[in-house]
């Protein structure tokens, strides 16, 4: 089994991910996050981002298994292919969870995005800044919203965040799960005390008028119908709906 390390010996798996414009994938294939690796044979691939598993090229449960021995830490297994999936299953992976791969529309509405940013009385939007940041990392409900990155100035480098406040303390937040080349990943957290209140939807607004602004090509994947729901509310198009597993316990 190889390990690829960089942008340029990990551009040996681009033949097996043709035309994927999965972010996290990409992410990883671009050399910005996760680990990747190719079989002896160089048959086949595996790309870890966040957690997130991407198999290419030809299953080979050996090469699987010993690519999961390096990365322990793994969430759910992504596979276009049944055959991976059966390999996944027999290590484990069996429990079957659908998720949705959500299309950009051909613009959004500035406007209605603007509308929807501006949050209930008694709390703010703000953007990520140092101090917003580093509070953001201690919340064990939202840390993912920011947990991609090394330190701060990685966080600036390559990604962004907006937050919902109630006075000094985040309640809402939305930032970049992962990104890639002009790419930001959406991941979207409210505190479980402040659901329902259309938090999450000035942030998810807000945070696309930052995308909008910098030029990032937004990319949203919803595991439930309410992040489903969200999406669509907030003016993303076709739902396209795919086969994830993941092992019990995870």
């Amino acid at each position: 089994m190889i390990e690829l390390f960089d942008r340029e010996g990990r551009a040996a798996l681009l033949p097996f991910y043709l035309n994927t414009k999965d972010t996290l994938l990409l992410s990883g294939l671009q050399g910005h996050l996760g680990r990747a690796f190719l079989s002896d044979q160089k048959k086949s691939s595996l790309v870890i981002v966040q957690g997130f598993i991407f198999l290419g090229g030809e299953p080979d449960e050996a090469f699987f298994r010993q690519a999961m021995a390096c990365d322990p830490g793994w969430f759910l297994t992504f596979s276009g292919s049944k055959e991976w999936l059966a390999v996944a299953a027999a290590w484990g992976a069996n429990i079957a969870i659908t998720r949705y791969d959500i299309e950009n529309p051909a613009a959004f509405d500035r406007e209605k995005l603007q509308k929807m940013a501006l949050p209930p009385s008694g709390f703010e939007i703000r953007r990520a800044d140092e101090k917003l940041y580093r509070q953001c990392l201690s919340l064990p409900w939202g840390n993912d919203v920011v947990s991609a990155y090394q330190d701060y100035d990685d966080f600036l480098a390559h990604g962004s965040a907006v937050f919902a406040l109630e006075g000094d303390r985040i309640v809402a937040g939305c930032g970049a799960y992962a990104h890639a080349d002009g790419q930001w990943e959406i991941e979207i957290d409210t505190h479980p005390d402040y659901r329902r209140r259309g938090l999450a939807a000035a942030c998810g607004a807000a945070f696309l008028l930052l995308c909008m602004e910098k030029g990032i090509t937004p990319h949203w994947d919803a595991m439930t119908p309410i992040s489903l729901s969200l999406a669509k509310k907030l003016g993303f198009g076709k739902a396209h709906p795919y086969l994830v597993v993941c092992r019990e316990g995870e």
